[in-house]
């Protein structure tokens, strides 16, 4: 059986983790943005980017990072059983933890690299980023 995943230290996955970090830090450098609009607004005054993340890391940081991860792996998991249930349907068997497992081999990071793509600009339900 083949390891659940293996991260090698080669120039590729690298780059891979150096493009995602950096998506996510555009997200987090968005919603703190955002977060500064909001401050200024309700104080009625301009309020510096440094302001803005000092309260921002102090008051919202972890929620949005919690929130934001929860609708990721939602998302994904949305995704695996969809996958699970093609490559069963087109075995014509249940697949199970095999499917799972080729997804997670063949899918998972280029899927993780689109879902921070197209969501670093969402908000959440009351207007707030993620």
């Amino acid at each position: 059986m083949e390891p659940a995943l293996c991260y090698s230290e080669n120039d590729a996955s690298i780059d891979y983790y150096t493009k995602l970090r950096a998506m996510i830090a555009e997200a987090e450098r968005r919603a703190i943005n955002r977060h500064k609009y909001e401050m200024s607004q309700e104080l009625g005054c301009d309020v510096s980017f440094n302001e803005a993340l000092q309260d921002w890391q102090a008051n919202c940081a972890k929620r949005w990072r919690e929130k934001r991860m929860k609708r990721m792996l939602h998302s994904q998991r949305e995704e695996i059983a969809r996958f699970k249930w093609i490559a069963s349907e087109l075995a014509g068997e249940d697949l199970g933890r095999s499917a799972v497992e080729e997804w997670i081999h063949k899918h998972a990071p280029g899927w993780r690299f689109a879902w921070e793509e197209t969501h670093i600009d969402e908000e959440d339900e009351t207007g707030n980023g993620a």
